[in-house]
């Protein structure tokens, strides 16, 4: 048990270090976070994009094929 309090401790900057660790899995899970978002809007703007329907008609073409 004094091992686990020693780890935790740090030699007397744990408090230090675990506030690092702790904002720095923050940082990591917020860039997660925003990448899945925009990954999901530029995924939904793909489709939009790529819908057959939002295509030109092209029966209004005026040029005649042969």
């Amino acid at each position: 048990m004094e091992k686990i309090s020693f780890f935790i401790d740090f030699g007397g900057y744990g408090q230090f270090i675990w506030a690092a660790y702790g904002l720095s899995a923050l940082v990591l899970i917020a860039v997660l976070v925003q990448s899945l978002r925009f990954k999901a809007r530029t995924d939904a703007e793909l489709a939009n994009l790529q819908d057959p329907r939002a295509a030109p008609d092209e029966s209004s073409n005026h040029e005649t094929k042969k």
